[in-house]
């Protein structure tokens, strides 16, 4: 009872507090009216500055996403016949000609204007854009199962690069032309122009018809003042086992010098080693009639071939690869994800991005066995 009387001065409010109060929660109540209604009824004028609008409008467009900015030169193509200075000067990129080019020495074909939508690289975007521009040629179709129905152009061709629709062009029908681009993707190369003659369905009248038109010389000779003496045969036709030369044993191939060597190497360590001799032809100089003249010298110890083990190799180890780009590195690893492990190399032949030619080409750098020293 006593703590009561002495809590009640404290819960008592006088009639002043009380008036007090009310004033407080009116003046409170006002405000925050006033607020709503200086915001309603007047709008205040911000100062424009052209120089900080232009910095904001320029930051918008540098950060658009690629894809709602389609650049593109437009004007009607044919997707199984446009060359790749075409496919740049449409706006096309040199990684975007590139697939479109390999996905037809691979024997691919565009039937209609979807086709195109379905190559990689070629995004949603760039595709609707260009989708209208598709013309498909039906006589080039045509003209690729019987060549015969339509005129061959003549131009000089190198047949260990000519893509399907140069060859088609020349006048050879379907069959030559896979069976040409067979025997390069299992690694054979044509040293002089009489090998291209060796291939299933080139009939002499062909061969003939188109032999002064191959970018290859007549048979492998030593170039003139360039034959070798009695003393000297010996080291010319000495054999080299290019998985294992340094580059002063290299430097004993015909034709290959100091900087041809330290090319050979450092193009052999990026690959992990050589498995057919074609490949030298990759190295940036060496051409068909270099390559003739030390050929015949080169031999390959295949068990020298550093290769990568598919199911413990980093995302980098794998990008390092002068055979692999970003985007294919990445199918592998999210194939890899999805089914654990591999048991077998053929088994990247179920990556859609995986074509036959890089196929052949990639195979003999990998393994899914596990070395004898690993647990």
């Amino acid at each position: 009872m006593k703590r009561n009387l002495q809590m009640k001065p404290f819960m008592f409010i006088t009639r002043r507090q009380r008036r007090g109060l009310f004033y407080l929660t009116g003046s409170i109540f006002l405000l925050v009216m006033l607020t709503f209604a200086i915001r309603l009824f007047f709008q205040p004028t911000i100062p424009s500055d052209p120089t900080f609008e232009n910095e904001i409008a320029a930051h918008t467009d540098a950060t658009e996403p690629e894809a709602t900015a389609v650049n593109f030169k437009a004007f009607p193509f044919d997707p199984n016949i446009i060359n790749k200075a075409q496919m740049l000067e449409l706006g096309l990129t040199n990684h975007q000609a590139d697939m479109i080019i390999k996905y037809r020495d691979a024997g691919g074909w565009f039937y209609d204007a979807k086709d195109f939508g379905k190559i990689y690289a070629i995004s949603d975007a760039e595709y609707a854009f260009l989708e209208p521009y598709i013309i498909i040629n039906r006589q080039h179709q045509n003209a690729a199962e019987n060549p015969k129905a339509a005129p061959t152009i003549l131009v000089a061709f190198d047949p260990n690069s000519a893509d399907s629709m140069q060859l088609i062009a020349l006048g050879l029908n379907s069959y030559q032309t896979t069976n040409v681009l067979k025997y390069r993707r299992a690694g054979g190369i044509f040293s002089i122009k009489k090998d291209f003659s060796r291939i299933y369905g080139i009939d002499a009248d062909t061969y003939h018809h188109l032999e002064k038109q191959i970018l290859l010389p007549s048979e492998i000779a030593p170039e003139a003042g360039d034959v070798p003496t009695k003393r000297d045969a010996a080291a010319y036709m000495e054999l080299i086992e290019i998985n294992t030369a340094d580059t002063l044993e290299l430097r004993k191939l015909k034709g290959i010098g100091r900087v041809y060597a330290h090319r050979i190497v450092s193009y052999r360590d990026k690959l992990g080693g050589f498995f057919d001799k074609s490949q030298l032809l990759e190295i940036h100089g060496i051409d068909t009639n270099r390559y003739a003249m030390f050929a015949p010298q080169v031999v390959i110890d295949k068990s020298a071939i550093r290769r990568i083990n598919l199911n413990d190799a980093t995302f980098d180890i794998l990008l390092q690869h002068p055979y692999l780009e970003y985007y294919i590195v990445k199918e592998i690893f999210n194939y890899r994800e999805a089914i654990g492990t591999f048991d077998s190399v053929a088994q990247l032949k179920e990556i859609s991005l995986i074509y036959d030619q890089l196929y052949f080409k990639i195979t003999p750098y990998l393994t899914t066995a596990k070395r004898k020293d690993q647990p």
